[in-house]
């Protein structure tokens, strides 16, 4: 026996900080310029938001660490913006599959902060790079943290915890032989039993290959709280896989119990009109999400602080306010709405809560 149990903790519990990250010169942005020049802004823009409620902690490697220095020194925040210097310049921008996912390791008597290491191997190959593949053992190194190490491949905007036992993921981004080969569904629900701490696994089918993460669950369904989900649904004139991937979660989710034995209030928050925007360029290879037919424009894909939520906006008036509206009624005034808008990331495979990972803090 081990003594002791890992946990992943509920995004709305109280965290000690947010990590982000720079772009590096040379990953998968560097023969784009104005692609990488829009995103560094972007998660500039979110690190900002995320500083008026709790620290940040922004990651850069170390050939851009002077841009981002002269960047934010002037920058006024009510919690500072931190900027951790790593070797290695083929950064990403999503923090949230390729940093640590900091679980608490539970003792009899007390608890301590670690982190797992899920093994990123670039969305299944799609993306690797050198920086990346290693970043979650470097930070958990610098931070002074235990690293957990792990027997499968998956990303933090793969699981979605209520924090209660009950985890959502999608089957096609973590059961596939891009990231688990021979591996059985039931071999990988041991390891997240394990590393997580849940008791209860829900499966969506997703779709494997329909973008560059095989339809991360955190882009489509999100505990607002125990036993309340906020699924978002696409805005689609005709039927297409993104449609039919939201009808199957739709279906499980309204039939399905979480740990506790719960029934799950169901929230929809209805995309952007996909109308109101250029389609992403054709013919530019390499550059996660770009060669995919469509951005990733997700309301759920927002990201809970310390009293707030960083709630992204895409540039349709309409949608925008809307989704606004839902999720203030969701969490209630307790929480300040942040909202941030993303032109670029969306494009880039992403939104706000794939470039971002919390850090808790001790209870």
């Amino acid at each position: 026996m081990s003594g002791y149990t890992l946990r992943r903790r509920a995004e709305w519990t109280p965290h000690s900080g947010i990590i982000l990250g720079w772009p590096g010169l040379k990953g998968i942005l560097q023969d784009y310029p104005e692609y990488l020049a829009r995103a560094t802004q972007e998660v500039s823009n979110i690190a900002q938001a995320v500083a008026h409620f709790e620290p940040v902690t922004l990651v850069v490697g170390a050939e851009r660490i002077e841009e981002a220095e002269v960047y934010f020194n002037e920058i006024e925040t009510p919690f500072s913006i931190r900027l951790h210097r790593i070797q290695g310049d083929s950064m990403d921008i999503w923090m949230r599959d390729i940093a640590p996912v900091f679980v608490i390791k539970e003792n009899p008597g007390e608890g301590t902060l670690v982190g797992l290491d899920y093994n990123f191997n670039g969305w299944g190959g799609k993306y690797p790079t050198p920086t990346t593949c290693e970043l979650a053992r470097k930070i958990l190194q610098d931070m002074g943290l235990e690293r957990i190490e792990t027997s499968i491949v998956t990303e933090g905007g793969a699981l979605e915890t209520d924090g209660e036992g009950t985890l959502i993921l999608t089957e096609s981004s973590i059961v596939n032989d891009n990231r688990n080969p021979g591996k059985s569904r039931q071999d990988i629900e041991g390891e997240l039993i394990r590393t997580l701490g849940v008791e209860k696994i829900i499966w969506i089918p997703g779709r494997d290959g329909l973008d560059s993460t095989d339809c991360h669950i955190d882009a489509l369904a999100r505990f607002a709280r125990p036993g309340v989900i906020l699924l978002s649904r696409a805005n689609e004139v005709e039927p297409t896989d993104w449609t039919v991937v939201y009808e199957e979660a739709r279906s499980i989710l309204s039939t399905a119990t979480d740990a506790k034995g719960r029934t799950f209030e169901i929230i929809e928050v209805e995309e952007p009109d996909e109308d109101l925007f250029e389609p992403p360029p054709k013919g530019v290879k390499g550059v996660k999400g770009i060669d995919d037919d469509r951005a990733v424009r997700s309301y759920v894909n927002y990201l809970l602080v310390n009293e707030g939520i960083i709630l992204p906006q895409f540039g349709d008036p309409a949608h925008d306010a809307a989704a606004i509206r839902v999720t203030q009624s969701v969490f209630g005034e307790e929480r300040k709405i942040y909202p941030v808008l993303i032109e670029q990331l969306p494009v880039l495979g992403g939104g706000v809560h794939c470039a971002t990972q919390e850090i808790p803090e001790l209870p």
